[in-house]
C-alpha cells in the first residue's frame, strides 16, 4: 500500500517580537534617528542600503491615469478613490469569513519533464498567478485571527489570472486541520499559522490534499525551510496576525495495472500546487482615516517566484490614492498605480535603474490587510524583453524573461498630518 505523507511541525514558543518604528511630520526624514529604526528584524533603516533602495530616496510621483479594470480580491463598501466602476473579479467562495488574496501555482503530472528545485519537483511549465480563497473553519469559535489553538478544518480555492488553469481549482475537500502551532500545542497564535492533510485510498487508486500556513513567530523557520532564506521569509515573521502565507496542493493518482501489493508501482498521478499569500482586506474606515490625514506609508518585504526570493519596498500615498514599489531580485523593475477600496492595481511597470535598454510588461496587484494595513499581500506578472543580441556568440540566448511571484511587504512607519508610530 502507498505509504501517506505526514505533515510534521516543529513547534516552539510564542515569543511577540515588534521593531521600534518611528513618524514625522510634514513628510520629513531625520537620518540621526535612523539607526535606532528597523527596517526588517534587527536590521537599522540607516544599514539598509539607504542611498540606493530605500523608499526614502529616489521613489517617483506615479504619472496621472487611472489603473485598467483587473481582478482584485478583497474589495468591499465604497471606492475611496475613483468614481468610475471597476470589474471585479473574485475565486468563487471568496466571501464571508474567508480570506483571500493571491497565488502561484503550477501543474504536474507522472511521466512529465521535471527537474529536482529545493523541496519539490519543478515543472518544465512556468508558474501562473491566480486569486486564492482561503476558509478557515475552527471547531471552537474563539480562536480568532492572531490567538487561539485547536483543531478545524481548511479548504483552499484557485482561480487563474492568467491563460493557464490549474488542474485542480480547490481543495477537493475540508481538510483536517491544526490551528495555533501545528502538533504538541506549543503556541497558541490562531488561524493564520496551520497545518492541514488529508488522504483517502481506493481501489482504483488515491488522493491527498494539504495546506499549511507558515508562523508568525520571529524565531520560527517554518518559512526558511519551505522557501530558503532572504526578504520574503522575514516579511512572513512580520506579517499581520490577519495575513496567512504558506503552501498548498492536491494529487491525484489513478493506479492503471498491477496487483494488491504492487499496485503502486504503476499509476499516473496529477498535481497542483503552490504558494498563497491572504488575509483578512483592510476595513474601508480605517483607509479612509488614512486618506482624510494624508498619510503617507511605507512597506518592506520580500517575493517568492517558487524558486527565488527578492526584495520589494512599497510607498502608498493615501490622500490622492497612489502607490509605488521597487522589486529587485531576478528581475528588476519597478512599478506605480492606484488604490482601489483595499486593494492597489498597477499602471505602469518600468525598468528599474536608469539607463536599461530592456523593456519591461506585466502587472502588479495586491491588497492591504490587518485592521491598521499592517501588510500588503500580493502577486506580480512581469516580462522583461532584453535589446536584441549583437554579438552572434550571443545570440541564441532567450530574449525574453519572465517572472510570476507572490508578494508580502510589512509596515515600517507611516508619516503625515497627525501621523502615529505604528
Amino acid at each position: 500500500m502507498k505509504t501517506k505523507r505526514t505533515v510534521i511541525a516543529a513547534c516552539i514558543a510564542t515569543l511577540f517580537i515588534s521593531g521600534t518604528v518611528f513618524a514625522k511630520d510634514n513628510w520629513e526624514y531625520h537620518e540621526s534617528g535612523w539607526n535606532n529604526v528597523n527596517s526588517y528584524g534587527k536590521v537599522a533603516i540607516a544599514q539598509d542600503s539607504v542611498s540606493q533602495w530605500g523608499p526614502w530616496e529616489d521613489f517617483v510621483e506615479p504619472a496621472a491615469g487611472a489603473p485598467s479594470p483587473v481582478a482584485m480580491p478583497g474589495m468591499s463598501g465604497g471606492d475611496l478613490y475613483r468614481n468610475n466602476p471597476i470589474v471585479v473579479r473574485l475565486p468563487e467562495g471568496c466571501a464571508t469569513g474567508n480570506w483571500c488574496g493571491y497565488a502561484i501555482f503550477r501543474n504536474s503530472a507522472s511521466g512529465g519533464e521535471e527537474t529536482m528545485t529545493r523541496y519539490y519537483y519543478k515543472p518544465s511549465d512556468p508558474w501562473s498567478a491566480g486569486l486564492f480563497a482561503l476558509t478557515p473553519t475552527p471547531d471552537d469559535p474563539s480562536i480568532t485571527a492572531g490567538s487561539g489553538r485547536g483543531e478545524g478544518t481548511v479548504f483552499w480555492r484557485v482561480t487563474p489570472l492568467g491563460t493557464t488553469d490549474p488542474t485542480f481549482s480547490e481543495s477537493g475537500t475540508n481538510i483536517p486541520a491544526n490551528f495555533g502551532g501545528g502538533y504538541g500545542w506549543y503556541r497558541d497564535d490562531g488561524l493564520h499559522h496551520f497545518h492541514a492533510y488529508a488522504g483517502n485510498e481506493t481501489d482504483s487508486g488515491w488522493e491527498s490534499s494539504s495546506a499549511t500556513g507558515f508562523s508568525h513567530n520571529w524565531l520560527s523557520s517554518e518559512a526558511s525551510s519551505e522557501v530558503g532564506y532572504g526578504w520574503f521569509a522575514l516579511a512572513v515573521k512580520g506579517a499581520d496576525k490577519e495575513v496567512a502565507v504558506g503552501t498548498f496542493e492536491r494529487e491525484v493518482a489513478t493506479y492503471t495495472s498491477g496487483n494488491e501489493e504492487y499496485r503502486y508501482w504503476d499509476e499516473t498521478t496529477a498535481r497542483t500546487n503552490g504558494y498563497y499569500v491572504a488575509g483578512i482586506a483592510t476595513p474601508q474606515a480605517y483607509l479612509a482615516d488614512q486618506q482624510a490625514r494624508d498619510i503617507r506609508a511605507y512597506y518592506a518585504g520580500g517575493s517568492f517566484d517558487g524558486f527565488s526570493q527578492g526584495k520589494v519596498l512599497i510607498q502608498v500615498q493615501f490622500a490622492p490614492g497612489t502607490w509605488q514599489g521597487q522589486w529587485t531580485g531576478a528581475m528588476n523593475f519597478k512599478a506605480e498605480g492606484n488604490i482601489s477600496g483595499a486593494n492597489i492595481n498597477s499602471n505602469s511597470v518600468s525598468a528599474l535603474y536608469s539607463g536599461s535598454s530592456s523593456s519591461y510588461a506585466g502587472s502588479v496587484q495586491g491588497t492591504f490587510y490587518g485592521q491598521q494595513a499592517g501588510s500588503i499581500g500580493g502577486v506580480s506578472s512581469v516580462t522583461k524583453t532584453y535589446t536584441p543580441p549583437v554579438d552572434a556568440r550571443i545570440a541564441q540566448m532567450p530574449s525574453t524573461q519572465t517572472q510570476t511571484a507572490v508578494f508580502l511587504v510589512n509596515k515600517v512607519y507611516s508619516t503625515g498630518s497627525s501621523a502615529t508610530p505604528e
